[in-house]
């Protein structure tokens, strides 16, 4: 079998975003012998797709065909074969006869919806490309007895979720009356985030679905019932030394905003040679009447470093 460069089409078909990480046409481990079955994985990180991509110590990447955001976003990530179950329990399922789908959780969270969703209609794209049946999607646990991926996903279910999608091509979610209030907020010019202090971002553009979530004081999001957030962000940060560290979170405090209750997600990234982070700042986790959320920069360093204006993130949040 040649290279799988239909890959981003078949993705393309179950209507989530799809993104072509550059070079997968061409990355693998030579080309991908036969596709006889689909392995389903979690990754056991967050914004882990670099090592899906380039692997990590004593095994060189790619690591997977597909990273699947906790977003439903679908990342193609290469055509050739991977290494990402071996050894193998069945002949069906081994990295020269299966696709290998690595998504987006650390094997303790609960999955968000839309990325299950997500996982199911890819698994019946790629079941309609190559033939197979609905029960060649295996868990990796279930072709590899040493490993527990993906935590908490009853396969019997999984796999009659894809039967159905293979029969009706974009039929309805289950998750259909779920629809997401979705809140976009933009920084609309450069802020401080001081030596050994930190910055809660002010927020200067707003788009929203109902009902308004961003609050009049230009740092707070606030949910109007308990919600599951789900965030995909982009921040972009200069004037740092090279190699130094600097910390952003979102930041849960009370709901007047006085006291600071947690960090619900927070990331530690490293200054580039021209003392510049710019990272996606992704997450997910919950939010209820009772707090509010703040997107935090917390600068230990000796030096301010400058949040630039382009900072921007989109908030999901689903019924709980």
């Amino acid at each position: 079998m040649p290279w799988l460069t239909q890959l981003a089409d078949i993705a393309r078909r179950t209507g989530f975003p799809v993104t072509e990480v550059g070079g997968w046409q061409s990355r693998g481990h030579g080309p991908q012998p036969s596709v006889e079955g689909v392995v389903c994985h979690h990754t056991a990180g967050w914004n882990d797709r670099h090592i899906v991509v380039h692997g990590r110590p004593g095994l060189d990447g790619p690591l997977s065909h597909i990273w699947l955001q906790h977003t439903g976003r679908i990342w193609v990530v290469a055509a050739g074969r991977c290494w990402h179950n071996a050894p193998s329990t069945s002949p069906h399922h081994m990295n020269s006869t299966s696709i290998g789908i690595e998504a987006e959780n650390d094997g303790r969270t609960p999955w968000p919806d839309v990325q299950i969703d997500a996982y199911e209609a890819l698994c019946a794209e790629l079941c309609r490309e190559f033939g197979l049946p609905p029960s060649r999607v295996k868990a990796h646990r279930e072709v590899n007895t040493g490993k527990p991926d993906p935590h908490s996903i009853n396969m019997t279910h999984f796999r009659e979720r894809v039967a159905a999608l293979i029969k009706s091509p974009g039929a309805p979610t289950k998750q259909e009356e779920d629809v997401p209030e979705v809140i976009s907020l933009g920084a609309g010019e450069d802020q401080e985030a001081p030596a050994g202090g930190e910055l809660a971002v002010r927020w200067h553009t707003e788009y929203t679905d109902d009902p308004p979530g961003h609050n009049a004081d230009g740092v707070a999001v606030m949910a109007k019932a308990a919600r599951w957030c789900i965030v995909d962000g982009l921040v972009k940060i200069r004037g740092l030394k090279p190699g130094t560290e600097i910390d952003v979170a979102w930041s849960r405090y009370s709901r007047d905003g006085k006291t600071f209750e947690d960090d619900a997600w927070r990331l530690s990234f490293r200054a580039d040679a021209n003392g510049r982070v710019e990272e996606s700042v992704g997450g997910q986790f919950a939010l209820n009447t009772k707090n509010q959320l703040r997107l935090r920069i917390i600068n230990p360093t000796d030096a301010a470093a400058v949040v630039e204006k382009v900072t921007m993130a989109k908030l999901a949040m689903f019924n709980r």
